[in-house]
C-alpha cells in the first residue's frame, strides 16, 4: 500500500518509519515548510532522538497536494486542534483514500474527531488507530499493541499495519476508542500529580481506578461500549509514563502549569482535553469529582494536596 502521514511530529514520524519497515511506500506531510525541508535533508525528526533516522525513501513535504497524490491511505497524526483545519485544506486533493485518525483529543465544541472527518469527507472510509504507543518505542521496533477501529472492513488495513512488533486489535466502537484516547491524557495528568505530591502508590492506584471509571462514565453517556475502556485505548494507555503524566508529576511538586510548559517542545493534548472533559461533564450532567478537581488545579490555582483530598 501507499501511505501518507499528516504530521511530522514524533508520533507521525514513528508511524511512517514503522510503515516503511513493513515495506510500504510512505510520505510525510509536515505543515512547517522549514521543518519539512530539514527533515527531508537531515533524515531525522526534531522531536525524536537523532539516532532515530527516517529511511531515505520516505518523502517529506509541506505540500498537501504532493503528499496526497497516488496514496491509498492517509494517517492523520497532527495535533488534535489542527485536525479540522488540516482536513479542510486537504480535502480538495483527497479522492477515495481511506483515512486513519491517530490524533488524541476532541474537536472543537467537544465533538468527536471522526465526526469532523466524516462531515468533510462523506465518501471516504474513516478509521481510528489508538493505543498505549510511545513514539520512540515504536520507532525503535519495540513490541507495541494498538487498536484499529472502524465500521468498514478492517482486514486489509490490519494486515498492512501489523508486524512482529506491532500487534493490531480491531473494534467497531469508534466512540469508545476516541473518548478513551482523549481522556486518558486527562487522568494521566492527575495520576502524575498524585505521584508528584508524594501520596504513595496506594493513592496513585486509587486515582488510576477512579479516573478510569470517570472516562468510562463519559464514554458510555456518549454511546460507547463500556467494555472498550478495559482495553488498550483506555486502561492500557493509562499505564504509560507519558508526557502528560510527567507534566502532572511536575505540577504535583509545586510547579505551575505555565512554568512546566516552558520546559517542553511537545504538544500536551491532555491540557485542552481537561477543559473538554469539564464541558462534557456539564453538558451530560455527570458527577465527575476527579476531573472537576483536576480542572481547579490546572486553571484555578487550587493546591494539589487540597484538591486530591476532595476525591
Amino acid at each position: 500500500m501507499d501511505f501518507t502521514v499528516f504530521g511530522g511530529g514524533s508520533w507521525g514520524t514513528a508511524l511512517a518509519i514503522h510503515l516503511r519497515r513493513n515495506n510500504h511506500t510512505v510520505k510525510i506531510w509536515e505543515f512547517n515548510r522549514e521543518q519539512a525541508e530539514q527533515m527531508q535533508k537531515s533524515r531525522f525528526c526534531p522531536l525524536l532522538p537523532e539516532k532515530v533516522l527516517i529511511p531515505k525513501d520516505i518523502f517529506v513535504t509541506s505540500s498537501l497536494e504532493k503528499a496526497v497524490e497516488n496514496t491509498d491511505v492517509i494517517l492523520v497524526a497532527v495535533p488534535s486542534d489542527k485536525v479540522e483545519t488540516t482536513i479542510t485544506n486537504a480535502k480538495k486533493f483527497i479522492s477515495n483514500q481511506e483515512v486513519l485518525l491517530c490524533s488524541k483529543g476532541f474537536a472543537s465544541r467537544q465533538r468527536l474527531q471522526s465526526d469532523v472527518l466524516q462531515q468533510n469527507l462523506p465518501h471516504n472510509a474513516i478509521y481510528c488507530l489508538y493505543g498505549p504507543t510511545l513514539a520512540i518505542e515504536l520507532a525503535n521496533g519495540l513490541l507495541t499493541g494498538i487498536v484499529l477501529a472502524g465500521k468498514s472492513d478492517k482486514s486489509a488495513l490490519k494486515k498492512a499495519l501489523k508486524s512482529d512488533i506491532l500487534r493490531v486489535e480491531t473494534t467497531d466502537d469508534m466512540i469508545g476508542v476516541q473518548v478513551g484516547a482523549a481522556l486518558k491524557n486527562v487522568i494521566a495528568i492527575l495520576i502524575g500529580i498524585a505521584e508528584g505530591v508524594g501520596l504513595g502508590q496506594n493513592a496513585t492506584a486509587y486515582v488510576f481506578t477512579k479516573g478510569l471509571n470517570e472516562i468510562k462514565t463519559i464514554g458510555v453517556a456518549m454511546g460507547a461500549d463500556p467494555e472498550t475502556f478495559m482495553g488498550l485505548t483506555a486502561i492500557g494507555d493509562l499505564t504509560l509514563r507519558s508526557r502528560n503524566r510527567m507534566l502532572g508529576v511536575e505540577i504535583g511538586k509545586g510547579r505551575s502549569l505555565e512554568e512546566t510548559l516552558k520546559h517542553t517542545n511537545h504538544v500536551l493534548e491532555g491540557i485542552a482535553s481537561v477543559q473538554d472533559a469539564l464541558m462534557l461533564k456539564n453538558k451530560l450532567n455527570l458527577n465527575l469529582p476527579m476531573i472537576s478537581e483536576l480542572y481547579k488545579i490546572l486553571f484555578k490555582s487550587k493546591a494539589p494536596k487540597e484538591a486530591l483530598s476532595n476525591i
